[in-house]
């Protein structure tokens, strides 16, 4: 019988890899700290019994809402500061009363903030549409970061420093109001103001009182009846000034001003008035009784004043363009005055974009941010405006090589015409039939062209069948006497004027007649005018010499037959 063997700890050690006893130790370490931890849990469990069911995972906990934006605009201190000017001209105090960093009883905030507004209207040492349109505010303007300065009122107690303090309210986003500093000297300087009634100033004596005491938009009456009257000055002086500077071109350059460019000059009415109109708003914006006034004149000022500018360069880059052309046309520069009009187009279209950038930006548009978003989807533009592209290099591509000028007789894709125009995206072409054909670009540089004004000489080409019975003597006078008539035009090229036999046909023998036309600045029309007494001369000529030109087909002759088997015969 055998004895089962007894292995001690040192059988273990021998049977049990090294390797595996690492491990054996780590899971009876983590067994035991498993069931401390279960002791500490289950030690307070003298309550209820513990559910044996494992406990779901707790969600994370959601992150609160951000506060809601302030509804009257005050994030910004160029919205705090407008918000109250808008709502005390609306004698709203209690609304303005908001805006102040203020403890008061509201009847007392209220009246502090028309007496602030009294003080604002006075005028600001600086411009409103210059405050900071950032919740942050202007970091840059040595002042502490919750705090931005308005401006400074000069007043007969001194000047007032006016500050906006960057308020944070519990559950609230932070808000600028007028800082409680300003706040206190507002009722002292308020008080040693002098009470003075406003007297008319200028015209106000010959139009009736109550277009004094009425306004609109914080502007007397008899303001808008003077501005009104003074635009209508404006106009005429405007038409005046394009008069004269007209006058002026024409001393200038000798008269030698083309119609068209006479056009564009007097067409420069039109901004010179908004010029003027810009310079009116200005000044008669100054008159206005309130600071938002003064500052609502002064934005319709600077737009006007953009606006007619970029206009003004349009119209000027208009008449440089006219006179330019007419200049290089007439010294047979096409494709310079070619090149002038595509770059006017495009300086029109850069001089748009400009005023636009610029308008954006006085409205508080981030255009630093458009820009950065426009460049992160020019690929998808890109793609989009695939044909656009196109069109706009092929033009460009078109002027470049010289193949065809405006003014230029083309055939393109099988449509024969005038170039008129090239413009960024499309060729205009004026045909036969005085209809209007417009070819993209990108087509116009892949298709064949064929332009006949770029031709150096003209072809004079003529074909024609003399009779059969011409005879030898006759023929050789004819074409002697062709070659003559051809050498004797000033205009034809002699070493390239033949007339020649060239075959014999059934209605008889075929002369053809061959030169070449040249004549400095000749298009299709002379050509055509010089040829034509050139085929009349050969007329008279083959007439004198007792011949005639037949058409290329056989002649019948018909004669009398004296008998029916003839006549069948011949049949």
């Amino acid at each position: 019988m055998v004895q089962p063997k007894v292995y001690g700890l040192e059988g273990v050690r021998r049977r049990t890899p090294r390797r595996v006893l690492p491990w054996v130790i780590i899971v009876v370490a983590l067994t035991l700290g498993q069931g401390q931890t279960t002791s500490k849990k289950r030690k307070p469990a003298s309550n209820p019994p513990a559910n044996t069911t494992a406990p779901a995972a707790t969600p994370a906990p959601t992150p609160p809402p951000p506060p809601p934006s302030d509804p009257l605009g005050r994030s910004t201190p160029r919205g705090s500061v407008l918000g109250f000017l808008r709502a005390a001209e609306n004698h709203d105090f209690t609304q303005a009363a908001k805006y102040l960093d203020d403890k008061r009883p509201e009847e007392e905030t209220g009246e502090l903030a028309r007496k602030l507004k009294a003080l604002l209207d006075l005028g600001t040492s600086s411009d409103l549409n210059l405050l900071s349109r950032a919740p942050e505010g202007d970091q840059a303007d040595n002042l502490r970061t919750s705090r931005e300065r308005v401006g400074t009122v000069s007043t007969p107690a001194g000047p007032l420093e006016v500050f906006l303090d960057r308020v944070e309210r519990p559950q609230e986003q932070p808000i600028w109001l007028f800082s409680q500093e300003t706040l206190r000297q507002v009722p002292g300087i308020y008080a040693s103001l002098e009470k003075k009634h406003e007297q008319p100033r200028d015209m106000a004596a010959y139009f009736p009182d109550w277009m004094s005491r009425a306004t609109f938009l914080s502007i007397p009456l008899w303001r808008w009846a003077e501005f009104l009257i003074a635009l209508g000055v404006v106009l005429l002086l405007a038409s005046l000034l394009t008069r004269i500077m007209l006058r002026l071109l024409r001393l200038a350059f000798h008269g030698r001003i083309t119609a068209t460019t006479e056009a564009q000059v007097l067409r420069l009415k039109g901004p010179i008035f908004g010029l003027m109109a810009a310079s009116i708003e200005y000044f008669g914006g100054s008159y206005s009784k309130t600071v938002l006034g003064r500052n609502r004149w002064e934005q319709v000022a600077i737009v006007t004043l953009l606006v007619a500018g970029a206009w003004l360069l349009i119209r000027l880059a208009d008449i440089f363009a006219s006179y330019s052309r007419h200049r290089y046309i007439v010294q047979m520069h096409i494709e310079r005055a070619t090149f002038i009009g595509l770059f006017t187009r495009m300086f029109k279209i850069l001089v748009a974009i400009v005023l636009v950038i610029i308008l954006l930006t006085k409205a508080g548009v981030n255009v630093s941010a458009l820009v950065t978003g426009l460049g992160i989807g020019g690929v998808a533009i890109a793609f989009a405006a695939q044909k656009t592209l196109s069109d706009l290099f092929g033009g460009i591509s078109i002027v470049m090589r010289g193949a065809v000028r405006v003014g230029d007789f083309c055939t393109i894709a099988g449509r024969q015409g005038t170039v008129e125009e090239i413009g960024i995206s499309s060729l205009r072409l004026r045909t036969q039939d005085r209809t209007v054909v417009t070819i993209p670009n990108a087509k116009v540089a892949e298709t064949d062209l064929e332009n006949f004004t770029m031709r150096d000489q003209f072809w004079l080409h003529q074909v024609f069948t003399l009779r059969f019975d011409t005879p030898y003597a006759v023929m050789q006078r004819v074409l002697e006497g062709m070659v003559d008539i051809l050498k004797a035009h000033p205009d034809i090229n002699p070493a390239s004027a033949r007339a020649r036999l060239v075959q014999l046909t059934n209605a008889g023998p075929q002369v053809e007649v061959f030169a070449y036309y040249s004549r400095p600045g000749a298009d299709w029309a002379a050509f055509l005018a010089a040829q034509e007494p050139i085929i009349l001369e050969m007329m008279r000529l083959v007439e004198e010499e007792g011949t005639a030109m037949v058409a290329p087909v056989g002649q019948v002759q018909m004669h009398m037959l004296g008998t029916p088997t003839e006549k069948l015969v011949n049949q």
